[in-house]
C-alpha cells in the first residue's frame, strides 16, 4: 500500500475522488527495478499498471523480421503498462529499464474490478489512457518514419 498523496501527484489521478484514490492506493506498492531488467514482452498478461516515479524505461516493437525498434522512452511521471486497463489485457511491446527505476505498481485485476464498481473512476482513468495512447501512437509513427 502507498499513500494516496503519491498518486495525487500525477495527472492521471488529479480528478479522482478522494475515496476512490484511497482504494487505488491500497492496491498499489512502490517497487524498484534495476537497470537492464526485461520487464515484459509483447503478448504477456498485463497484470500491473505502473507509474514511473524516477527512472527510464525503453519501449520497443518487434518487427516482422524479429528486429526490435525503440519507439519510446518513458521517464518520470509516465504510465507504463496501459494494457492493464484495456482488453485483451496483454502488453503490446517489449519493455526494458534503461536506468534503475522506481515506480508505483498497481494490481491490474483489482483496479479493473474497482473501475467496474466505480464508473467515474473508470471513466477518468480510461480518458487519461486514451490521451496517452494518442500521444504514443503519434510518437511511434514519427520514430518508425524516421528509419530508412
Amino acid at each position: 500500500m502507498i499513500s494516496p498523496e503519491i498518486l495525487r501527484r500525477y495527472p492521471y489521478f488529479a480528478k479522482v475522488a478522494d475515496e476512490s484514490l484511497k482504494s487505488v492506493a491500497q492496491m498499489a506498492d512502490e517497487e524498484t527495478v534495476s537497470a537492464g531488467t526485461h520487464m515484459f514482452s509483447e503478448g504477456d498478461p498485463a497484470d500491473t499498471l505502473n507509474i514511473i516515479i524516477q527512472g527510464e524505461v525503453e519501449i520497443q516493437y518487434v518487427l516482422g523480421s524479429g528486429e526490435r525498434r525503440t519507439v519510446d522512452t518513458l521517464v518520470d511521471g509516465d504510465i507504463l503498462g496501459w494494457s492493464a486497463l484495456i482488453e485483451p489485457y496483454k502488453y503490446t511491446a517489449v519493455c526494458t529499464t534503461k536506468k534503475d527505476t522506481r515506480m508505483v505498481a498497481i494490481q491490474a485485476q483489482k483496479l479493473r474490478d474497482l473501475c467496474d464498481q466505480d464508473p467515474m473512476l473508470g471513466y477518468r482513468l480510461t480518458n487519461q489512457i486514451a490521451k496517452l495512447l494518442a500521444n504514443r501512437l503519434e510518437g511511434a509513427r514519427v520514430q518508425l518514419a524516421a528509419i530508412d
